[in-house]
């Protein structure tokens, strides 16, 4: 009987010295009554005892292993977690037929010093060879960067074997939905993808917290991805709020010569095509920029962008090679863009510390085949930047169509060049249905609803259903080169005797210049470029 009881008693006492300690409190793994392969975190050893607002340092207990040994039981067959706590960990892997359902208030805060994004998919594949079937519903997802106790950044931004540090990291997957969440303080991009294809993101609120860097990127989508739409999203990011990017940069983040550098944040493969996106009712809150486009040799294409509002500090939107310095990006080149439509387009400029080259509210600097911007509206005009600047020797857009742009410019004494066109080339250009007035109209001003300069070029240029009220030129040429001029329905009023088509490049001749049903100034034309042939009702009536 006493060997009977020292023996129960020495596998008690075994059991107790080597069990896993409290902190990783793991419980067996077994089906819930609730269906087969469906786990609720706090069921199984995660222990809800950290902080993951916005400004939180609370952590408790590291539950990564907890988490993640349910998370690999998606490697067996398809599960649903309920993410019912406020857990911290040090990073997490998601297989293919995973999906996380958050409860209100729940989700997780990354450890100091994890140096990984709190999610990433397990293949992290820029081919073929991709994660399926992943789906994050809800939550708080506190990537920790900022971190008072911390100056440098209680994580890395990332390396060439570790990828990108953020929230979420997507390399490689197919049908792919991030909905009904919030991402605070990355130390690169809230969610990275690249690689990705059937993809929803839906009802994601973003903020980086205050003394961001430049690479706090919100939504930022690299190459090789195709169909997908990101949705009513509200986004306070420091860089791009949303980057659409088929050619990024190596990112020599402190080695920007080239060569081989542990700092590259990602690899080459990453480059490759973007096609058929929607991108629809977004809020930028106080971004540096808006959306941007990007391309120097890989295909974009098929991208509608509609109902964008709010404001950022430098451009609402900008499509481009990177033109700071294209040498940077992966595959560079002169862009290589399909199709963009803009629509519902409301987004203010206000100045922030960084001042950033040729600023606007809409900036292109790359080649595209066809821009379609309509319901272009802009009330504030802090700064005397461009709403429109299409910029660059390099940049050949073969169809730009403004149709609907409406402004009240409530500076005094306004310089704003509405539509400047900087040498590039345009093949077809057309403008209609314009409403632009000005608060101040008693006093002159020197704006325009279209400037061209520095050589550019425009073959065949239509303006129709145009109404400016205290506006000096409809068109002001001062070294451009225009070709064929169409104008029709013209409402120019209140100039100061301005002409309402300034054509002043003594190096052009004009093919034509045709006006009809104008009204307004008692001079149309004027400028030393030379006319072959003026025709239209405009002329007769003068």
């Amino acid at each position: 009987m006493k060997c009977n009881l020292l023996i129960i008693f020495t596998l008690t006492l075994f059991r107790i010295c080597f069990q896993e300690p409290a902190a990783a409190n793991i419980q067996p793994i077994k089906a819930s009554p609730l269906g087969e392969n469906v786990y609720y975190l706090s069921s199984y050893g995660a222990i809800s005892d950290a902080q993951i607002g916005m400004n939180s340092t609370v952590f408790g207990t590291d539950n990564t292993s907890v988490i993640q040994r349910i998370l690999d039981k998606a490697k067996e067959s398809p599960i649903t977690v309920y993410w019912d706590g406020k857990y911290s960990v040090t990073g997490l892997i998601l297989y293919s037929n995973t999906t996380i359902i958050a409860n209100a208030g729940c989700g997780a805060i990354l450890r100091n010093h994890s140096d990984k994004s709190i999610f990433i998919n397990a293949s992290q594949s820029f081919g073929a060879d991709k994660d399926s079937n992943i789906v994050i519903s809800g939550g708080i997802w506190n990537g920790n960067y900022y971190n008072p106790g911390i100056p440098r950044g209680a994580q890395s931004k990332g390396d060439s074997i570790h990828g990108l540090v953020g929230c979420f990291r997507f390399y490689g997957v197919d049908n792919l939905i991030v909905r009904d969440a919030i991402l605070y303080k990355p130390a690169t991009y809230a969610l990275a993808a690249t690689n990705v294809t059937h993809v929803l993101y839906e009802n994601i609120i973003v903020d980086v917290g205050p003394d961001p860097l430049i690479n706090n990127d919100g939504l930022h989508i690299d190459g090789n991805s195709q169909y997908g739409v990101i949705r009513h999203c509200i986004l306070n990011t420091h860089d791009d709020a949303i980057a659409l990017n088929a050619d990024d940069l190596y990112l020599y983040w402190f080695d920007r010569k080239g060569g081989p550098s542990k700092d590259v944040f990602y690899k080459e493969q990453a480059a490759g095509p973007i096609s058929d996106i929607l991108i629809d009712d977004i809020t930028l809150n106080s971004s540096l920029f808006g959306i941007r486009i990007l391309s120097g040799r890989s295909r974009i294409d098929r991208i509608t962008i509609r109902n964008i509002k709010g404001f950022t500090k430098g451009y609402a939107m900008v499509i481009d090679n990177y033109q700071h310095d294209p040498g940077l990006i992966t595959w560079g080149g002169p862009g290589n863009i399909g199709t963009i439509n803009i629509e519902d387009f409301d987004v203010a400029i206000r100045p922030g510390k960084i001042k950033m080259p040729n600023e606007s509210v809409i900036n292109v600097s790359t080649n595209v085949e066809q821009l379609i911007i309509k319901n272009l509206k802009r009330n504030y005009f802090a700064v005397g930047e461009p709403t429109i600047f299409i910029k660059g020797k390099k940049t050949v857009i073969g169809t730009l169509e403004i149709d609907g742009y409406y402004s009240l410019d409530t500076t005094k004494n306004s310089t704003i060049n509405h539509i400047l066109i900087d040498g590039a080339t345009i093949n077809q250009f057309s403008v209609s249905n314009v409403s632009i007035s000005r608060k101040f109209q008693e006093i002159e001003n020197k704006s325009v609803l279209l400037a061209t300069r520095n050589a550019c070029t425009v073959n065949y240029l239509q303006f129709n259903r145009i109404n400016t009220e205290g506006v000096a030129s409809i068109l002001s040429n001062a070294t451009g080169n225009l070709n064929v001029i169409n104008c029709s329905n013209i409402i120019h009023v209140n100039s100061y005797g301005n002409y309402p088509f300034f054509l002043n490049n003594v190096e052009n001749t004009i093919k034509a210049l045709t006006i009809s049903n104008f009204y307004g100034s008692e001079f149309i034309d004027g400028g030393v470029s030379k006319i072959l042939i003026k025709k239209g009702d405009g002329f007769l009536l003068k």
